[in-house]
C-alpha cells in the first residue's frame, strides 16, 4: 500500500508523516470505545472488523432471478455484518458469478433507510440517465474486475471500474464496497479499502489540519484533493496509503491494527473530533 511514484509533495507529506500524537490518541480511544460496545474484552483486528454490522431489511434486496441469503417476505429488520458478506464473496467466487455480492454488498452500503433499492434497480435494469448494460454484461465486468483485483492489486482494479468497465450509476462509493468484500475473500488479502463520501470528508480533515506545514505550500486546497464522488485513481492510491501507514503506526505500540480498521473508526467518526 504505497504511494504513487508521482505523489505530489502535499499528499506525500501527510502520509509519509504519519499521524499526530493527538490522533494516534484518538485512533485508540475509538478502538477502546468500540471493544466496549462489544462486551469490554479486548477484540482482535479481524474481530473488531467482521462483526461491524448494519440493519437490513432483506424483502426489499431480494431479487428474483438471482440466490441470495435474502428472504422475499423477510420484511423484519436483521442484522448483516462484515462477515456475513464476505461469506457470500467467497460463495462468489466458487461460483464465479459476481451479481449476488454486488447485491448483498450494496444492501450492506444503504442499511435499511432510504433509496437504495431503486439506485440498485438503475445499476441492474438502467434508468434515471444510465443505460441499461443488461446483466451479462454487468456480470462480464465485475468478473473482469475481479481478475483485475487478483492479478494487478487494488488501485488497478478501481481504475477498471472507474473507466473502462464502468457500470452505469456505480461509483467509487459501492464499487470500492464490492471489490473490499471480494479482497476480503482472496487467500491471500491485496488491502481494497471502502472510499465514501464520509471517509472522503475524513481524509480532507487529516490534510485540513497539515495544510499549514511548508510541504502544503502551492498545494490545491484540501476539499479540492478529496472531491467526490468519483475520485481519481491516483486519489484511492493516496488513500490507501494512507490507511496502511495509519495502521502500522498504531501497530507499532504492539497491538494489531488493520488498514479496514482504521477505516471502521474513521467511518464512525473522523479526525475532525480531535481537539
Amino acid at each position: 500500500m504505497h504511494l504513487p511514484e508521482n505523489a505530489s509533495e502535499y499528499d506525500a507529506g501527510v502520509v509519509n508523516g504519519g499521524l499526530r500524537d493527538d490522533e494516534l490518541e484518538w485512533f485508540r480511544r475509538q478502538r477502546r470505545d468500540l471493544e466496549a460496545e462489544r462486551g469490554g474484552d479486548s477484540h482482535d483486528a479481524e474481530d473488531l472488523v467482521g462483526r461491524h454490522a448494519v440493519n437490513v431489511v432483506p424483502a426489499r434486496w431480494w431479487q428474483r432471478d438471482l440466490s441470495l441469503p435474502f428472504d422475499e417476505e423477510a420484511f423484519s429488520v436483521t442484522s448483516l455484518s462484515r462477515d456475513d458478506v464476505t461469506a457470500e464473496a467467497r460463495r462468489c467466487r466458487e461460483s464465479g458469478n459476481w451479481l449476488p455480492l454486488l447485491v448483498v454488498s450494496f444492501a450492506w452500503g444503504w442499511g435499511s433507510r432510504g433509496f437504495g433499492p431503486t439506485r440498485l434497480s438503475w445499476v441492474m435494469r438502467g434508468g434515471w440517465r444510465s443505460p441499461r448494460l443488461g446483466r451479462d454484461e454487468i456480470e462480464r465486468r465485475l468478473g473482469a474486475a475481479i481478475d483485475v483485483l487478483d492479478r494487478e492489486g487494488a488501485p488497478s482494479a478501481y481504475d477498471l471500474l472507474l473507466t473502462g468497465g464502468r457500470i452505469p450509476a456505480l461509483g467509487p462509493a459501492f464499487f470500492t464496497k464490492f471489490l473490499y468484500f471480494a479482497s476480503r475473500s482472496q487467500e491471500v488479502r491485496c488491502p481494497a479499502p471502502i472510499l465514501d463520501a464520509r471517509l472522503a470528508s475524513a481524509m480532507r480533515c487529516f490534510w485540513t489540519r497539515r495544510s499549514d506545514e511548508p510541504y502544503a505550500v502551492g498545494g490545491r486546497p484540501a476539499r479540492w484533493l478529496w472531491q467526490g464522488p468519483r475520485w481519481s485513481t491516483y486519489r484511492y492510491r493516496v488513500y490507501r496509503a494512507f490507511l496502511g501507514r495509519a495502521a502500522a503506526q498504531l501497530s507499532e505500540a504492539g497491538e494489531r491494527w488493520t488498514p479496514d480498521l482504521v477505516e471502521l473508526l474513521l467511518f464512525r467518526g473522523g479526525p475532525c473530533e480531535v481537539n
